[in-house]
């Protein structure tokens, strides 16, 4: 069975235990580099408030299957679709964990860094910055990490890589609302954390890095971004660096999920 069959076969159906451990038997088939970074996938319903969780500490997934079918739907209508998305970003953690170790000094690599900082310092991936005013417990989610989730480069990258293996999952039902949905999400997704303020539209993980206190990581990495100017469209808006213009920031990520403006509108966002 494939993932798209599983959820064929479950339309009509509300969702269940069965399917959330079947869609992730399923998206790990192919998947074996992950294995070390997850030890374990749960199906929970508990009084957590989160639809699910990836603990870097136990390498283990967690879904809150009754908190997903619980959302308004007004956010995405398709229960199962939503599980998905959840199912498959919880993956993506763990999938920036194993980047983490890797020790690569790319774009995707370096930005990630920045957002798993405390994870990166207590397993020796990354030295402590003495230039830096922020503090060990700031790059927790007990501390500002959990203030600016919304610029956090990791976790719009997590959001993105989701929604975009959802687009690609549905992409030959045309113009279904699940896909017409995840399109819509894969959209906010990108424009996460951007701000226009009046002169010129803020990076996200610039402004991260300056909300955390990474003061001289923030001046490394733009000048780095600056020296370097090659990146594509499609890295800057993964990887939250600056974009051009107010066109770029939002016609041209319409045109890049094949989405229009009318159907944009239609949808609303929120983190999980």
């Amino acid at each position: 069975m494939t993932l798209y069959s599983l959820l064929m076969s479950y339309q009509g159906k509300e969702l269940d235990d069965n399917f959330v451990n079947a869609a992730y038997e399923l998206m790990m088939e192919n998947e074996e580099s992950l294995d070390e970074f997850i030890t374990d996938f749960k199906v929970v319903n508990d009084n957590d408030y989160r639809l699910g969780a990836y603990s870097t500490d136990t390498r283990v997934i967690q879904i809150n299957r009754e908190n997903i079918a619980s959302t308004s739907p007004d956010y995405v209508p398709n229960k199962k679709i939503l599980a998905l998305q959840v199912i498959r970003k919880m993956m993506e953690h763990a999938r920036n964990i194993q980047r983490l170790h890797e020790c690569r000094d790319d774009i995707e690599s370096t930005v990630i860094r920045y957002s798993l900082r405390s994870y990166a310092l207590e397993h020796g991936l990354d030295r402590w910055d003495p230039f830096d005013k922020v503090d060990f417990f700031s790059l927790t989610y007990g501390g500002r990490k959990l203030e600016y989730r919304n610029l956090d480069p990791e976790e719009r990258l997590v959001d993105i890589r989701s929604w975009k293996y959802l687009v690609n999952l549905l992409k030959n039902q045309r113009r279904t609302p699940d896909l017409l949905s995840a399109r819509s999400n894969l959209y906010y997704s990108y424009v996460r954390g951007y701000n226009d303020n009046g002169f010129y539209i803020d990076a996200p993980t610039y402004q991260y890095l300056l909300k955390m206190g990474m003061y001289h990581q923030y001046y490394l990495f733009k000048r780095r971004v600056e020296e370097e100017k090659k990146y594509s469209f499609e890295t800057r808006a993964t990887y939250g660096l600056p974009l051009k213009n107010e066109s770029e920031f939002d016609a041209k990520i319409l045109e890049k999920v094949r989405l229009q403006r009318k159907c944009k509108s239609e949808n609303t966002k929120k983190n999980i």
